[in-house]
């Protein structure tokens, strides 16, 4: 039988420090296991052969993608960005408005189960009572799933731009008449994600360029078939001598909003967020690392915020989702949420159309607002 008291210090510092070595190794190797490394190795090194139309086709759903994956996309995608940059090769957009960026395209299997679901909704409930989610909170868990679509694209080597301190400013999402019906029924999608080209430039504004993502998701049996349509627009911080705003602004003084609730968003909300989008970006899941991109604290995910504004509508104004009617989703993001903090939400419906807001409690200012309405 071991005994701890005749071995000398030297004898346990080795046979811990040989512990330590075998569990690190244990979990190096679990992690390299769970990493799409011949699909991601295609999709980073290798330009799309012209029968695939200049679409990468990756064999792994957005949620499957793990840490090892993460860590191949900080050494491959965001680490070689970092070098290039301190050698000073950067996007020009001195003098522009627009800039062409390179096409990327990327087209994945999406999966629906049980047990993002059941994140999902912790992370709407966070810690609070449950109460039932209506059909709009339903729609929006595709939109939060395919969200990491985003950032296969933004981390590629070929995008001049890093994803260092880029954020979400604004977003369109459409819902078709189907999608309620395919999702809840597990059936097999597919997604399609792309940014760049003639078709899709780069917007110079005077806080950096705004880049527009695509995703489509659809039937896997029939393509035609849309699901889900959505453009992610993302703002990537530089030096530009554009004086052109980041966003329009979109100002209606003649409305009346009424209050549909608060939302009180705590420090460990992106925590529970990024579990169901994937997103976990530095400024949201460390303060310390926000602080180093110029926010005073780590900010809360938009997405998250905003499918809070719709579990929070009555039924009585969720008509844009009624019966598995198709119906679309506008966000804008005005300013950094910096975590924890207190959001009273406003709206102001009509037949065709609800217009939302979210007032901060402490300084009475617009932090995000948008509009929902039939397609």
């Amino acid at each position: 039988m071991f005994d701890v008291a005749r071995c000398s210090s030297s004898e346990l510092t080795r046979g811990v420090v040989q512990v330590g070595l075998g569990v690190g190794l244990s979990a190096a190797v679990y992690g390299m296991a769970n990493l799409h490394f011949r699909s991601l190795c295609r999709y980073f090194f290798r330009k799309p052969r012209p029968e695939e139309d200049g679409c990468c086709k990756l064999d792994f759903a957005p949620s499957e993608i793990g840490w090892a994956d993460r860590a191949f996309f900080v050494f491959c995608g965001v680490m070689w960005k970092a070098v290039k940059g301190v050698f000073g090769f950067r996007l020009d957009v001195k003098g522009r408005d627009e800039v062409e960026l390179p096409r990327l395209e990327v087209r994945c299997p999406v999966v629906v189960d049980g047990e993002q679901r059941e994140l999902y909704k912790r992370a709407l409930r966070d810690g609070k009572e449950e109460r039932g989610m209506g059909d709009l909170v339903e729609d929006f868990l595709l939109a939060a799933l395919t969200n990491q679509l985003m950032l296969l694209l933004v981390v590629h080597p070929r995008l001049p731009i890093s994803p260092l301190g880029a954020v979400n400013v604004r977003n369109r999402i459409e819902f078709h008449q189907q999608q309620r019906c395919s999702v809840q029924e597990d059936q097999p999608l597919t997604a399609h994600a792309y940014l760049g080209g003639k078709s899709s430039l780069g917007r110079v504004t005077k806080r950096g360029v705004e880049i527009d993502i695509h995703v489509d998701v659809s039937n896997a049996s029939s393509p035609q078939a849309l699901v889900l349509r959505q453009v992610i627009t993302i703002l990537a911080p530089c030096k530009t001598t554009n004086t052109l705003p980041t966003a329009p602004s979109q100002t209606h003084s003649d409305e009346t909003f009424h209050t549909t609730g608060a939302i009180d968003m705590s420090s460990s909300a992106p925590s529970l967020w990024s579990r169901v989008c994937g997103d976990y970006n530095p400024i949201h899941v460390s303060s310390t690392l926000a602080r180093l991109f110029g926010f005073r604290g780590k900010i809360a995910h938009g997405n998250h915020v905003v499918a809070k504004l719709l579990h929070l509508l009555p039924p009585g104004e969720q008509i844009a989702g009624q019966k598995g009617g198709a119906w679309w989703l506008e966000m804008q993001f005005k300013r950094p949420m910096v975590l924890p903090i207190r959001l009273t939400a406003q709206s102001s419906g009509s037949k065709d159309e609800t217009r939302w807001r979210y007032i901060g409690d402490k300084d009475d200012k617009v932090y995000v607002s948008g509009s929902f309405g039939r397609l």
